[in-house]
């Protein structure tokens, strides 16, 4: 049977992050993705979304919500300005149990600062809709500030995902440092140089669905 995830492949013995091929059930043909399996020991992640700050205001990454169809190069992922179609998201989704944004993996690999992730039981991103809402998040850093198996504030209408950390009612308090209206993991309207997804014009925004073995 082939891979239908990363998560697949590091189950048939696959251990080094880079690009292969999985199935794809919805088209019914194979399609190229990029795996991370190194960065979390024993688990590997399929990178649906990345984009670089200069590219925040690419439209079919700004202002569409993850439900909506808005490929970017997905044919040949990359970590500048790249997005899985709907459809590929939705093949991938149902062999995927969480999903996770990483700031400049490249760079930074995952020491769990900037960092997001969620189980898609407690938090299906795919499906909600909402402005300042508490979602159940199994962990979050911003800029350092910390909470794992908490709630934190997201938005995700008309509009990519995103935080603001300068506003905060749920458990998830990252407010300190923060500057007005700061966006985190994506929309990027308002941006603070000490987060490491928009450090720089080239820092990138990298969003992930996989699981654990």
């Amino acid at each position: 049977m082939p891979a239908r995830s990363c998560l697949d492949l590091l189950r048939k013995g696959v251990k080094t992050s880079g690009h292969y091929k999985i199935y794809d059930c919805t088209n019914d043909c194979l399609t190229n993705v990029y795996c991370d399996m190194e960065s979390e020991p024993g688990a590997a992640w399929t990178l649906i979304e990345s984009f670089s700050l200069k590219n925040k205001g690419t439209t079919a990454l700004r202002n569409h919500q993850l439900s909506a169809n808005s490929p970017i190069n997905e044919k040949t992922p990359n970590w500048n300005i790249y997005r899985m179609s709907l459809s590929q998201m939705n093949a991938l989704k149902p062999h995927s149990t969480h999903w996770r944004v990483t700031c400049s993996l490249p760079t930074h690999g995952v020491d769990y600062r900037d960092y997001a992730r969620a189980n898609f039981v407690d938090f299906d991103i795919m499906a909600f809709t909402g402005s300042g809402v508490c979602k159940k998040m199994e962990l979050v850093n911003i800029r350092g500030h910390q909470c794992a198996q908490c709630t934190a504030m997201w938005w995700h209408i008309n509009a990519h995902p995103a935080m603001d950390s300068s506003i905060s009612s749920c458990e998830f308090v990252p407010t300190a440092g923060s500057v007005p209206s700061e966006d985190n993991f994506g929309y990027y309207d308002f941006f603070n140089t000490n987060f490491r997804c928009t450090a720089t014009p080239d820092s990138t925004t990298n969003w992930w669905f996989g699981g654990y073995l």
